[in-house]
């Protein structure tokens, strides 16, 4: 897999070489789960069935998360590469729901976290 390589802030950047920055492999895969996991549904014009409905749910995160686990474990489930998804975990920080979530690639595990 090859795909734009994103900084923090998740925006594209330039390389050392003055071109767009590219991701290959588990680092690509790792990206788009990163990416999939904040796409909110109805926010991709071409697609929008795709992404988690955030504002249908509560965002109250000490509720019970598992809306919020079976909605991020399909959304994962849709990245190129991904071939199962392990651990999910939540915490709540402030008015941020954290998720921490291992997946399963064809190039191998890794884990991604990120805030709902």
């Amino acid at each position: 897999m090859k795909t734009f390589a994103t900084n923090g802030n998740y925006d594209i950047y330039l390389g050392r070489d003055g071109n767009l920055a590219m991701a290959t492999d588990l680092e690509a895969v790792k990206q788009t789960c990163e990416h999939v996991s904040r796409t909110i549904l109805g926010e991709l014009p071409y697609a929008q069935s795709r992404g988690i409905p955030f504002k249908q749910l509560s965002l109250d995160a000490t509720s019970n998360t598992s809306i919020y686990d079976m909605y991020l474990r399909k959304a994962l489930l849709t990245v190129p590469g991904v071939t199962g998804v392990g651990s999910v975990t939540f915490q709540p920080d402030g008015d941020n729901l954290k998720y921490s979530a291992e997946i399963k690639t064809i190039y191998g595990t890794e884990k991604v976290s990120g805030n709902l």
